[in-house]
């Protein structure tokens, strides 16, 4: 019981909302010793990734962690989770950045103006298109912005989205690794690991 506490503990504190904590780790244990738990590890990749899609968002649109774990949102699609995320580096910032590259390299300089700026940005940028975005005045510029929002939100999304799914991907890696060191070692059959292995193989064929 107190692995199951401790672990309950620590994914309360890796869920993006804090409140009702006796309620949270009574649904969260529920999770864990049910006979259909899908186990720590899995549930503490759900919740970490669920936590770093709702990065920035208004705490009242999060749900209740016993509510999240009650209702078994880890078996959500995770697309859904990521959908309308605020970027770490909000559109205005990027914006003003894409700006003053157009004044400080102008038109023919477009190489070294989008070496100035981060990778979401720019492929907003290409989505406009440079020209556009040198020739525009101050008629359409907000106009410009508000496509310019919108791609770069979608590819700001995109790459964090991306980033995790490679964390992920590297801890599993790490745990086959150890599963194989552990057969190496006798401490577990060979055919156990290498099915293991080929589970993980399967899983990431299909994302």
């Amino acid at each position: 019981m107190k692995g199951t506490d401790e672990q309950a503990m620590a994914l309360y504190k890796a869920y993006p909302r804090k409140v009702a904590r006796g309620a949270a780790l009574k649904a969260i244990k529920k999770a864990l010793m049910s006979k259909d738990s899908i186990g720590f590890d899995a549930l503490m990749d759900a919740v970490q990734e669920y936590a770093k899609a709702k990065q920035g968002q208004e705490r009242q649109y999060i749900p209740h962690p016993s509510t999240w774990f009650n209702q078994e949102r880890w078996d959500d699609d995770r697309e859904d989770w990521w959908e309308g995320r605020r970027p770490e580096i909000p559109a205005e910032v990027a914006w003003e950045k894409v700006r003053a590259a157009i004044s400080r390299f102008g038109l023919r300089q477009q190489v070294e103006a989008r070496e100035s700026l981060d990778g979401p940005t720019v492929l907003a940028v290409k989505k406009i298109g440079w020209q556009t975005l040198c020739s525009m005045t101050d008629f359409d510029r907000n106009r410009v912005f508000q496509q310019f929002k919108t791609h770069y939100e979608k590819e700001a999304t995109n790459a964090a989205r991306n980033a995790q799914t490679v964390t992920r991907r590297d801890r599993e890696g790490q745990h086959g690794v150890r599963e194989v060191g552990e057969a190496e070692s006798g401490s577990r059959p060979r055919e156990e690991v290498h099915g293991a292995l080929r589970k993980i193989l399967r899983d990431r064929g299909r994302e």
